[in-house]
C-alpha cells in the first residue's frame, strides 16, 4: 500500500499563510486608526513573528504617511508586497478590509430599518458628540506629534483656518501643496543631493489618472449618481495625506454641505459608531456612499457600499504599486524630506477643523453638548480606555438618562 505523501511548503510559502492569518485577526481586533494600528502591527509581525525589525516597520510607516490614501491599509499591503509580492499585498487588503465593509454595511441596512418601523434609537443621541470628541483628541494628538517649532504651529492653525473658512471640497489638497511648499521654502536643514534612478509603472500610472477622468466625464456628462458617488470617493481617495480624520471633513463639505447626498446628523451618527468597529478608518466611504443611495432602496445601498469602498481604496492599492518598488530611491529626494513637516502639520490642522464642522452642524443645546465632547476627549488623551468601550458607554449614557 502506497504512502500519501505530505505536501511539501517552502519557508515563504507558511510565512505568507501566517502573514495572512495575522492580518486576518487584525482586521477583527484592531480599533483606533493608524496610531493603534501601527502598534497591532508591530506586536504581531515585529514581536511575535519577526518577520521585520522594528525600525524597518517604522520606516515603512513613514513611507506610507508620506502617500495619498488609507495610511494603515497601505502599510498592510506594502508589508504583503515585501513577503510575497503584489498578489499577496493586495489578497492581505482585502481581507483587512472585509469585516469593516460589512459592520458599515449592516449599520446602514440597520438603520434604514429601523426608520422604516419607526423603532426608538434615541440610544444613539450621544454618538454625534462623542464622534466630535473623538476627531477632537486625534488632533490634539496629531499636534503632540508634530515638530516643536513656530513654523509647524502656525502651519497647523492655518490649515484649519482655510479648511473651515473656505466653503469648497477642494481647498483640502491645495492647503496640502501649500504647507508643503512653506516647509520646503523655509527648511534650511541640507541633504545630500540624490540623483533617484526612477522608472515608474506607466501603465498602473495611466490606468490611475485614466479611472479618474473617465469617470468625472462620464459622471458630469451624464449627471449618473452612482458612477458621480464613485468619482467622489476616488477622488478623495487620491489626494488624502494623513489618514481617515483628514478624509471626514472632505466627505463632510462634499457629501452634506455641497451635495447634500445625507445629513449632517446622519453622516456624524456614522463616524460615530466607526469608533466602535475595528479596521481603517477610510471605511465611512462605505457608510456614507451607502446612505447617499438609500433613495435606490436597499439595492442602491449595497451598489453604494461597494461604489464607496472600492473608490475610496482603490487609489491607494494602484499608488502603492506605483510608488513601492521605487521607493528606496524616492525616499533620499531632498525635495521628499523637507516638504513631509509641513504636510504633516496641516494635515493635522484639517483634522482640528473636521471637529469643529461636525460641532456646528450639531443640533443640541449648545451647552449641554460641550459635555459629552470633552468627557471623551479626556478619557481618549489622558486614559488608555479602547475606543469600542467608549462607544458602548456613550451608547448606554444615551439609553439610561433623560431626554
Amino acid at each position: 500500500m502506497k504512502s500519501v505523501q505530505e505536501p511539501v511548503y517552502s519557508v515563504a510559502q507558511i510565512k505568507r499563510f501566517i502573514y495572512l492569518k495575522e492580518i486576518f485577526f487584525l482586521s477583527i481586533a484592531a480599533f483606533g486608526g493608524p496610531g493603534a494600528h501601527l502598534n497591532a502591527i508591530i506586536q504581531r509581525f515585529v514581536k511575535k513573528r519577526n518577520y521585520l525589525s522594528e525600525a524597518e516597520l517604522l520606516e515603512m510607516y513613514s513611507f506610507c504617511q508620506l502617500l495619498p490614501g488609507p495610511t494603515s491599509t497601505q502599510m498592510i499591503m506594502a508589508l504583503g508586497m515585501k513577503l510575497g509580492g503584489p498578489l499577496l499585498g493586495i489578497v492581505g487588503l482585502v481581507i483587512w478590509i472585509l469585516p469593516a465593509f460589512i459592520l458599515m454595511l449592516a449599520l446602514v441596512l440597520g438603520l434604514s430599518l429601523a426608520g422604516a418601523r419607526n423603532i426608538d434609537t434615541h440610544f444613539l443621541r450621544f454618538i454625534p458628540a462623542m464622534a466630535v470628541g473623538f476627531i477632537a483628541a486625534a488632533s490634539v494628538q496629531m499636534f503632540r506629534l508634530m515638530q516643536a517649532n513656530n513654523t509647524s504651529r502656525l502651519l497647523y492653525f492655518l490649515g484649519a483656518a482655510a479648511a473651515i473658512t473656505i466653503r469648497s471640497p477642494w481647498v483640502f489638497p491645495i492647503v496640502l501643496l501649500v504647507g508643503g511648499g512653506i516647509s520646503r521654502l523655509l527648511n534650511r536643514e541640507e541633504f545630500p543631493p540624490h540623483k533617484p534612478k526612477i522608472r515608474p509603472n506607466w501603465k498602473l500610472f495611466g490606468l490611475f489618472a485614466g479611472i479618474l477622468i473617465l469617470t468625472s466625464v462620464v459622471g458630469n456628462l451624464f449627471q449618473n449618481k452612482p458612477v458621480l458617488l464613485f468619482q467622489n470617493s476616488y477622488q478623495f481617495g487620491s489626494i488624502v495625506f494623513g489618514g481617515g480624520n483628514v478624509l471626514i471633513p472632505m466627505m463632510f463639505k462634499q457629501y452634506v454641505s455641497h451635495k447634500h447626498y445625507l445629513d449632517a446628523e446622519t453622516f456624524v451618527l456614522g463616524v460615530g459608531m466607526l469608533q466602535a468597529m475595528p479596521g481603517p478608518v477610510f471605511s465611512i466611504s462605505t457608510f456614507a456612499n451607502a446612505m447617499a443611495l438609500s433613495d435606490m432602496g436597499m439595492s442602491g445601498q449595497v451598489l453604494g457600499a461597494i461604489l464607496g469602498t472600492v473608490g475610496i481604496f482603490l487609489p491607494g492599492i494602484l499608488i502603492m504599486m506605483i510608488i513601492f518598488p521605487i521607493w528606496t530611491e524616492m525616499k533620499q529626494m531632498p525635495l521628499y524630506k523637507k516638504s513631509i513637516e509641513g504636510i504633516a502639520s496641516v494635515s493635522a490642522g484639517l483634522v482640528l477643523a473636521a471637529a469643529y464642522l461636525l460641532l456646528v452642524n450639531l443640533e443640541w443645546d449648545q451647552g449641554l453638548i460641550f459635555i459629552p465632547i470633552f468627557s471623551i476627549m479626556a478619557l481618549v488623551l489622558f486614559t488608555k480606555i479602547p475606543p469600542p468601550v467608549l462607544v458602548f458607554a456613550t451608547l448606554i449614557c444615551g439609553w439610561l438618562l433623560p431626554l
